[in-house]
């Protein structure tokens, strides 16, 4: 699971910004959750792809893109929004936004 947490401060036309990033597992036949032990928190950037593998038309062995995730996907349209409206972007690393 990644968040990307913001706190506006107007009074400095500035935005926080603290991501947050967990492992979540789903467990057992009947899923449930399962936080793992890892956990970033900071400027985080991640990139994570699964693969299926299978058959191929030659019969070989073809892995097949299934998912893909980007957190710049979701942390630049922000920025260049908040850039873009001409307040600053500050990215925390500890501590409270």
């Amino acid at each position: 699971m990644f968040q990307v947490r913001m706190r506006l401060v107007p009074e400095k036309n500035e935005v926080r910004s603290l991501d947050q990033q967990y492992e979540v597992t789903w467990v057992g036949d009947t899923p449930t959750l399962a936080i793992a032990a890892e956990a970033q928190r900071g400027q985080v950037q991640t990139v994570s792809k699964r693969w299926t593998l299978g058959g191929g038309e030659d019969g070989g062995l073809e892995a097949t893109e299934t998912s893909s995730f980007d957190s710049s996907d979701l942390k630049n349209p922000l920025q260049d929004t908040v850039l873009g409206a001409g307040w600053t972007w500050r990215g925390v690393i500890t501590g409270k936004l």
